[in-house]
């Protein structure tokens, strides 16, 4: 099997049981797998790959919680620029229907090379919207994220019902193509076999594996929520779906089902280990203590609570009552960034916005290294995972590097990994490593054309585009002038 010498390292966060940190560090990896850390002159200098990572901090490879890789041909929409997450799922529904099998290769392939160039080396996808033809969309998807080479956790969902009212404001616009953005109950978990048949590998250092989960909490069908708990228990993978209860989510549980959200979650099985929420910016005090005690995790995704207006998910109390939270990038089309780094700097320090010191004390702010934690270490956990998240004997060869010797960096290194992250503004790696493959060098795709990636993305895109406005008369590039323009665009009654 191939081998790989890093040596030389300024720093090295093994990320490990007793949270090593080694300086002058080095790293021997054999195939998928770590052989050997420690300080010092490498023991051996002789490999199939050896880099010098003099200047720089290596990590492990960060883990993304949170991702929809369709969005990625959707980025900065100006038809859905400005609203608020209803809104805004209103204006893109309708481009979405337009994906195409193409144009979910390369979206796939987009996202997963710019989590690859900002450190992630794996990627939970929650694959809620394939329309048409389902199983082929699934293997588009999977056969992008190899050819990227990146680690992917495929969580394979579907879109039964779609949020608030928003089935009923999209019909006059979309008539009968609506039946092609929902999906059948019945055909649901048949798919969700197939996609564990036909893609989920358990073993270890596995690249593919399978997790399910529908694009919310599907009070409306209550039978389907159970049947994904039974499923993924009877498979042994995760449960994923987005959840912060608002207000109005809150009433239509009580008036749906007669329960609380958790209580529903709970009778259905979802609450349980192995089960990740993303977002939770609405969970209170009890819904905390009980995702904590379960062991449910939660994919935090800073950027989009920004993009979309949510409020502020409660990190530091989570947190405190030993809740798993990791970070999640989210779809490129609520981001519209699909950098790693990124969300891993802003989450360090959005949730001290506007909170009061009484509510959460400076001592519970998150450190530079507790976010690193939470983009490693405790993601694998959320994941299931015991062979990612920390460079130690034994774990995969999942490595990411960042220069610390360049300008955005002067004047931090007292602790090198809060320079990285309170005062680094470059956002591509110096290296990426999965599984042992070197797949970044130099901020740059190794053997990939990132020109023809981008070119290819762009072109579909626009094809995506142009098919949404003929079918629906929505010209998606012009900024609406006002809500009340948008609205008749998607004929809202007035």
């Amino acid at each position: 099997m191939p081998t790989l010498i890093i040596h030389s390292a300024a720093a090295l966060y093994t990320c490990d049981a007793t949270d090593r940190v080694l300086r002058d560090a080095y790293l021997i990896a054999e195939g998928p797998e770590v052989l050997a850390v420690g300080e010092g002159p490498c023991p051996v200098m002789q490999a199939d790959q050896v880099i010098d990572a003099s200047g720089c901090v290596v990590l492990p490879g960060f883990i993304n919680l949170h991702h929809h890789f369709f969005q990625s041909i959707t980025r900065a929409v100006p038809f859905a620029q400005r609203t608020h997450s209803l809104d805004w799922l209103h204006r893109l529904y309708p481009l979405w229907l337009e994906l195409s099998l193409e144009g979910m290769y390369w979206s796939s392939r987009a996202a997963a090379s710019e989590l690859l160039l900002t450190g992630a080396t794996t990627s939970a996808d929650h694959s809620y919207f394939m329309p048409v033809q389902e199983n082929d969309f699934a293997e588009a998807e999977t056969r992008a994220a190899a050819d990227a080479g990146l680690r992917l956790h495929l969580v394979r969902g579907s879109t039964v019902t779609i949020e608030g009212d928003l089935e009923s404001k999209l019909r006059p616009l979309l008539g009968n193509r609506m039946a092609a953005l929902l999906d059948a109950e019945e055909r649901v978990i048949p798919l969700a076999r197939h996609a564990i048949k036909a893609h989920h590998d358990a073993s270890r250092f596995s690249m593919l594996r399978v997790d399910l989960g529908p694009t919310g909490i599907t009070y409306a069908k209550p039978r389907l929520m159970r049947a994904y708990a039974d499923l993924a228990r009877e498979a042994g993978v995760g449960l994923h779906t987005h959840f912060h209860p608002r207000e109005d989510e809150r009433r239509r549980a009580l008036e749906m089902v007669g329960m609380e959200p958790l209580d529903f979650l709970r009778a259905s099985g979802w609450i349980r280990e192995r089960t990740w929420m993303a977002h939770c910016s609405g969970l209170n005090d009890a819904e905390i203590a009980a995702f904590a005690e379960a062991g449910v995790g939660v994919a935090h995704c800073p950027r989009t609570l920004i993009r979309l207006g949510y409020p502020l998910t409660r990190i530091s109390a989570m947190r405190a009552a030993g809740v798993r939270v990791g970070f999640g990038v989210d779809g490129a089309a609520s981001n519209d960034c699909g950098s790693a780094i990124s969300d891993i700097r802003l989450g360090l320090l959005l949730h001290r916005l506007n909170t009061p010191l009484s509510v959460d004390a400076e001592e519970a702010w998150m450190t530079p290294y507790d976010a690193l934690l939470m983009a490693t270490r405790t993601a694998a956990a959320v994941l299931g995972r015991d062979d990612i998240g920390a460079l130690a004997p034994g774990m995969a060869a999942d490595i990411t590097m960042f220069r610390l010797d360049g300008v955005p960096l002067s004047g931090g290194l007292a602790d090198p990994l809060g320079g990285l992250f309170m005062a680094g503004a470059d956002g591509r790696s110096e290296a990426t490593i999965v599984n042992g493959h070197l797949r970044v060098r130099h901020g740059h795709l190794v053997d990939v054309d990132e020109a023809h990636v981008a070119a290819e993305a762009n072109r579909c895109a626009a094809v995506q585009r142009e098919a949404a406005g003929r079918a629906t008369g929505i010209d998606f590039a012009r900024y609406p002038a006002s809500g009340a323009e948008a609205r008749r665009a998607l004929k809202v009654p007035e």
